[in-house]
């Protein structure tokens, strides 16, 4: 449709026409960077290269949460940036949830408390909290296919283990996906999908993606209802929605048995708010 020739087209992608043929006709898989690529030099969205039937659906929300603050808003001036909204609003919550319960699990490490005292309080493998750093490159594709696996995984509350074996994955494996160590091929992402229960196109970053909430407050128009929706339903900050989450972790430590000194200096929390 855009008058390339295979010969052309490679030239354009850094690749053979060999390889073009190859991925035409199906005898080797494409990479999803490769796709992207492909997709930049013919000017369409990656979506649009995927196999038919790809049914189009909307976000859904299945969260009674998410349903409820939709609800509230859906005949105000917001109009249709309220899902958009409602997501940053929940998934910063799950996010900075996920946060407290990590960084719980790293002090515990530390204290000589076992895995599956850690793992059983917190919900969270040995992957997610060891302390091994390794490098990320945060622009690749597969580091932000990984942030859209984690953020819709945190939606439908599960955690890694839980994904891993609704997809017949390892726990390594689903945790390399989430922050881009390894690169995820299209069989993959659809598996992961069906087990998210979403379209594959919402894993998959646009081509020239730019935030949705950015380009809200870009509008100056709607500045002010945006202000105010956040002011309202984000009512509990960063630093409370951390705490409550590290008070429910701290309780489940204490049902284990681990002594209230490890609890205290690994939550950062005081006995009286343990006790609360």
């Amino acid at each position: 449709m855009r008058g390339h020739t295979q010969i052309g087209l490679a030239s354009q992608i850094g690749l053979t026409y060999q390889e073009v043929n190859s991925y035409e006709d199906g005898y080797i898989p494409i990479p999803i960077e490769v796709l992207y690529i492909i997709a930049r030099v013919l000017s369409v969205d990656v979506v649009d290269l995927l196999p038919e039937p790809v049914i189009v659906r909307e976000d859904s929300y299945e969260d009674e949460e998410i349903l409820y603050l939709t609800k509230i808003y859906e005949n105000q001036k917001l109009g249709k940036i309220v899902p958009s909204l409602v997501r940053f609003v929940h998934i910063s919550e799950k996010i900075n949830q996920e946060e407290a319960r990590l960084e719980i699990a790293k002090n515990l490490v530390k204290e000589g408390v076992s895995v599956d005292i850690i793992s059983q309080a917190t919900g969270l493998s040995i992957y997610e909290y060891d302390n091994t750093e390794k490098e990320v490159c945060t622009d690749s594709i597969y580091y932000r296919i990984g942030q859209r696996i984690r953020e819709w995984r945190l939606i439908k509350r599960y955690t890694q283990k839980d994904l891993a074996n609704k997809v017949g994955l390892t726990l390594k494996e689903i945790h390399e996906y989430e922050i881009g160590y390894t690169a995820i091929s299209f069989d993959k992402l659809y598996q992961i999908a069906e087990g998210l229960s979403v379209n594959i196109k919402v894993l998959l970053p646009k081509t020239n993606e730019d935030s949705e909430l950015l380009n809200l407050l870009r509008k100056t128009e709607e500045q002010e209802l945006v202000k105010k929706f956040l002011s309202r339903d984000m009512k509990n900050s960063k630093e409370k929605v951390k705490k409550t989450e590290k008070i429910k972790v701290a309780k489940n430590l204490v049902k284990a048995g681990v002594s209230t000194d490890v609890i205290l200096r690994a939550s950062g929390l005081t006995a009286d708010e343990c006790e609360n």
